[in-house]
Order: structure tokens, then C-alpha cells, then sequence
């Protein structure tokens, strides 16, 4: 009990100095390349570039992705559950809908030829999906 007690006031004792070090500003003293990223951030922005880098391939699959950020799929599923809300299917879809968006508003193609740029098979289908995610079809973009 002696010992736990002890380990306990000192995870407090580093704590405190970590806030002070950080209130002071003396990390701000040293140069830093990179920004300083969270954990979460770092494994979203790799399974971003991931999809980003299969964005085209409507034959992308959640366990290639899974495998390619370095987890099972079972672990990829209950981390980005956990972090975005969404299974990864689902974000998947997300992050394809927001980079087809992003070509239509910037006139890359018709409606058509973007759907299938950003790895939808249908374009019927794409559109039932960017109507649930933006609440109006693709077309109204453009005209």
C-alpha cells in the first residue's frame, strides 16, 4: 500500500512539473521542425494519406487500409470508431464524397467523371450519397 501510495504522489509530482515547464514557456525556447501532434492526430492523418493514395481504386478495401496503417482490422475498426464516430467504411466514403466536392467545386469534370475519379462505381449511387452527406445532390454545385 506504502508503495502505491508513493508511485501515486509521484505521477503527481511529474505531472505538476510538466504543467509548469509548459506555463512558463521553456519549451518554446528550443526550435522545433514539426509540429507537435497528438497521437490521434498522427494516426488519422496516415490513415488519410492512406485512402488519399487509394482514393481512385473502387476496390479499396477496409482490411488493405487496416494492413497499410499497421493495425488488424478489428483494431482499426474500434479505433476509428472511437476517434471520428464513424466505421471505417463509413469514413472511407466520407473522405471520398469531401475530395469529389472539392473537384466539382473546382470544375474538374462533370458529375460522372468525378464519381468515378474518386472511386465510386455509380454515379447514381454517388449521388444518393453526396445528397445524405451535404443535403443537396452534386449538381447543384455546379450549375
Amino acid at each position: 500500500m506504502q508503495e502505491l501510495l508513493v508511485r501515486i504522489e509521484n505521477l503527481i509530482n511529474i505531472r505538476k512539473k510538466l504543467q509548469e515547464k509548459f506555463s512558463k514557456g521553456e519549451f518554446l525556447s528550443k526550435p522545433v521542425e514539426k509540429k507537435l501532434k497528438s497521437i490521434d492526430e498522427k494516426f488519422l492523418a496516415k490513415v488519410l494519406e492512406v485512402i488519399e493514395k487509394h482514393l481512385s481504386e473502387e476496390e479499396f478495401s477496409i482490411e488493405e487500409c487496416s494492413s497499410e496503417v499497421g493495425l488488424s482490422r478489428t483494431h482499426f475498426h474500434k479505433k476509428l470508431r472511437a476517434l471520428v464516430g464513424k466505421s471505417p467504411s463509413q469514413y472511407v466514403r466520407t473522405v471520398r464524397l469531401y475530395r469529389a466536392k472539392q473537384l466539382i467545386e473546382e470544375e474538374k469534370g462533370n458529375v460522372s467523371e468525378v464519381a468515378y475519379s474518386v472511386g465510386f462505381s455509380s454515379p447514381a449511387y454517388f449521388s444518393r450519397c453526396f445528397k445524405e452527406e451535404f443535403g443537396y445532390p452534386p449538381r447543384d454545385i455546379i450549375s
